[in-house]
Parts: structure tokens; C-alpha cells; sequence
């Protein structure tokens, strides 16, 4: 039996990328389905996120492409363009050093054009949005007849935002000699009608029952309905609160939650479907360069919400089931490292929770004992020390970290060290700086030069 990624016939390189990403052993999901796959065989698997499915499809598929045909061998369907964001970047991360392998996402919400110039060099991996790919098979853009690996990710939530006739679609315009894997979090039955229509003689795989990792502490708080929000300040004012994700139910609750934690001096911003897509992108770069260090977030919004800096969750509405409560929590405590998930339960949610019984909870609080505990206690949460700039430039116009690094210390005197997190996107860079000096940094770079071109830069609001 299979115990560590050299026991699965893994490459060289391959090895070599997981030892450097401090893999040190496969999760039961990859020590189930790598083999099956490797193999060739069609695989059906029953795993939340977190439990390393991404590598236990990802690994055997950059494995078996071949990097000197350039054409779409591995096609990998997600349901949110955050995903598709998320697993490419896995990919990329797994398969590093394999000269001529090409990665490529293709979703909505940015320029098609752009996706449509780079298919003139088409990559053997896309990760796609099952709308955006039917947008490029209509067009006549991509060809997937050249597919030999198909996978549907988190294919429960593919049916359940609607995607049959997209997928149906897919299906028709690739090789019916293919191998086919489909990975899921809960198995109802249009997800097995699925895998019957989808999949030849499929090995089911499953990885354990309780998706919520054993090193995560769970903490129920008895609440009153009424004392939700005051609740809620008291909790995120007496713990250090930095990346944290706090779940409501509806955009409406997210809005209103975000807008009540902002006013009690709390860096908190919403992330949710009704937003644009730049605007939900523009939150996530603030989470992760620590300028927001609360997300007031829905379910469908933290699909694909994978920061390694996430430490604790706050469920302030529990969701209608125990795999999407499991999927949240999960959010926390990723590959092994800790994390707190504080659950929010009137009477009502308590019975609820006793029904799903495979939920644990390490310790009750009351909620009187924590608003009492926060009038007395010295704040650990602020706002945010950090602010963020952006330049509309990135990699596309060849900016480096250390281009604007550069810039920085040239125009305003600032130490490397002040400077926060660097994101560099392809056409924009975020930057978090220090929060006082932010507006003018932002002037200063507006009026000078990065790497002797001028660039319009200005304060994130």
C-alpha cells in the first residue's frame, strides 16, 4: 500500500515540486485516486475542499500531458472563476520547472479578446468556467478535440448554479475516448446522474466523512438573535482577528454586517455575488495583503477562497447544511496548519447542529460572558495599519515587485521594510503601505517614475 508521494510513481520534478511546497505526505484522497489515475482509469470522488483534491487530479494529469504538443490534452471544468484562479495557480505551482507545459484559466468577467490571443499558443491544461468555455466552442476559438483528460470539479456545484446544457455542451466536442474524473463534495443525485452519463466503469474513491480537520477548535457561542451583531464586534475586538472570514446567508446580511463592523473601527469588508467582479477581486488582494482583515462573506463567494492566512472563521448564520458548514470551516486549518471556528447558535441553531451530528464543537461560550469580556478587555483589533495603492501597470508591462519597491524607496524615502504585501497582477499592481503616509506615497509615485515611465497610481477606497 501507497504511504508517500515517491510510493506513487510520481516524476522526478514533480517530487522535487511538492518537497519544495513542504508536501510531506499524500492526504487519503491522493493516496486513492493518483494510483486509479495513473492508471487510466475513470475515478468518481467524494472530497471537500481541503482534503488535497486538487493535487490528487492535478499531479496525475501533469504527469501524463505531453509538453511538446501544443494543443488542450487536460481540460478541468470549475463552477467560479475564483476556483478556476486558484486551481491554475496550484497547477502552476506542482508542475514548475517542466519546460513548454502551459497552464491557461478562461472565465468570465475580463476581456475575451484576451483569452482568445493567447489560444494562438493553446496550453495542454485549461481550467475553465463551463460558460465561458461554451462562449469559445460557439465562437470557434479553442478546439477540444484533442482532449484525452476531462475533469469536473466540485461538480455538485456546477449542477446547482446550473451549468447541465454548458456541460452537455463540453461533452459533445470532446473525444468520447477520454479519461473522465469528477470530484465532489456531496453526492445527490443529479450528481450521480452525472457521473452514469460522464464517466466509464468509474472507481469511486472517498475521503473521510468529517471534512472539518481534526487540528481545527470549534466554539460555539450561545446567542440571542437580537445579539447577533454586538456579538459579533465583541468576538473579532477580543481575539487578534487578522484574516478572518465571517459567513452570512444573503448579500443583504453581508452588506449590512460589513457596514456595522467598519463603524466600531473594524477593517471589514463584504464579499459576495452581487458585486462586480473587479470589485470581489479588489476585496481579495485587500484580504491578502492584510489591509482588510475581516471578509463579510456568502458561501457562493468563498468557493475557491484558498489564503494562506486565514485563521478563523466565524459562522454569524449557519448555512442550511452540514456539508456547506463543513465547507466553510474548512476554509481554516489548510494542510495541516491551526485554526478557530466560532459558530454563532440561538436555540434554534443548536438543534440544528444536533442534527448534524457529526459536528463537534470543543467548547460553548455565552454570549453575556463575551460582551462582558470585551468592555473590560484591552482591544487586540484596530484598523488596519496598512493601506493599499494601486498602479495600472503589472506584468504584462513588464513591473516587477522589485521595480516598485524601487520606486517606492526613490520617491518617498521609505524603507523596504515598511513596505507591505506586493501584488502584481497582469495589467495592475496592489501595494500595501503604511496607512498615514498612503495618500501621499500614492501622489508622490503618480508625479515621479517607475523604471523611467510614468504610471497612474492612486488610493484603494
Amino acid at each position: 500500500m501507497a504511504t508517500t508521494f515517491q510510493d506513487l510513481k510520481l516524476s522526478s520534478t514533480i517530487l522535487q515540486n511538492l518537497q519544495d511546497l513542504n508536501y510531506t505526505s499524500p492526504t487519503p484522497i491522493q493516496l486513492s485516486a493518483i494510483p486509479l489515475l495513473l492508471n487510466g482509469q475513470d475515478v468518481a470522488a467524494q472530497a471537500e475542499t481541503g482534503s488535497g483534491k486538487t493535487a490528487a487530479f492535478g499531479l496525475p494529469i501533469i504527469q501524463q500531458v505531453n509538453p511538446e504538443q501544443q494543443q488542450i490534452q487536460a481540460l478541468i471544468l470549475v463552477p467560479t472563476r475564483e476556483l478556476a484562479l486558484q486551481v491554475r495557480q496550484e497547477l502552476k505551482q506542482y508542475a514548475k520547472n517542466i519546460p513548454n507545459l502551459k497552464i491557461s484559466a478562461f472565465y468570465g468577467g475580463h476581456s475575451f479578446s484576451q483569452e482568445r490571443a493567447s489560444l494562438a499558443h493553446p496550453p495542454q491544461i485549461a481550467v475553465a468556467t463551463p460558460g465561458r468555455l461554451t462562449d469559445h466552442l460557439f465562437r470557434k476559438t479553442l478546439d477540444l478535440g484533442t482532449v484525452k483528460q476531462l475533469v469536473l470539479d466540485e461538480a455538485d456545484k456546477l449542477l446547482e448554479m446550473g451549468f447541465e446544457e454548458e456541460i452537455d455542451q463540453i461533452m459533445e466536442a470532446i473525444p468520447a475516448k477520454r479519461q473522465a474524473i469528477l470530484f465532489s463534495a456531496t453526492m445527490p443525485q443529479d450528481v450521480q446522474d452525472l457521473i452514469k452519463e460522464s464517466l466509464k466503469n468509474p472507481q469511486f474513491v472517498k475521503a473521510s466523512a468529517n471534512a472539518i480537520p481534526e487540528q481545527l477548535k470549534l466554539i460555539g457561542v450561545k446567542v440571542e438573535q437580537s445579539q447577533k451583531q454586538d456579538v459579533v464586534v465583541s468576538l473579532l475586538k477580543t481575539i487578534d482577528a487578522g484574516g478572518t472570514v465571517v459567513f452570512c446567508n444573503t448579500r443583504a446580511a453581508a452588506d449590512e454586517l460589513a457596514h456595522a463592523l467598519k463603524a466600531e473601527g473594524i477593517a471589514a469588508r463584504p464579499l459576495h455575488g452581487g458585486m462586480e467582479q473587479p470589485d470581489r477581486d479588489k476585496m481579495m488582494t485587500l484580504f491578502r495583503n492584510g489591509t482588510t482583515q475581516v471578509l463579510v462573506a456568502t458561501d457562493l463567494a468563498a468557493r475557491g477562497l484558498d489564503i494562506a492566512l486565514l485563521e478563523t472563521i466565524v459562522h454569524y448564520e449557519l448555512p442550511d447544511d452540514v456539508a456547506a458548514y463543513q465547507h466553510r470551516s474548512g476554509r481554516t486549518g489548510r494542510a495541516g496548519k491551526k485554526g478557530t471556528v466560532y459558530t454563532l447558535a440561538t436555540q434554534r441553531d443548536e438543534r440544528k447542529l444536533r442534527d448534524w451530528d457529526q459536528v463537534r464543537m470543543d467548547n460553548w461560550l455565552k454570549a453575556d460572558d463575551l460582551l462582558k469580556k470585551a468592555t473590560t478587555a484591552e482591544p487586540t483589533m484596530q484598523t488596519s495599519a496598512f493601506a493599499t495603492i494601486t498602479i495600472n501597470a503589472g506584468r504584462k508591462d513588464k513591473i516587477s515587485p522589485r521595480d516598485i519597491v524601487g520606486a517606492i524607496i526613490a520617491e518617498t524615502g521609505l524603507t523596504s521594510a515598511e513596505i507591505g504585501k506586493i501584488e502584481v497582477q497582469d495589467r495592475a499592481s496592489f501595494i500595501a503601505v503604511p496607512e498615514k503616509q498612503a495618500q501621499t506615497i500614492a501622489e508622490k509615485l503618480n508625479n515621479g517614475k517607475i523604471k523611467g515611465r510614468k504610471f497612474r497610481v492612486h488610493l484603494v477606497k
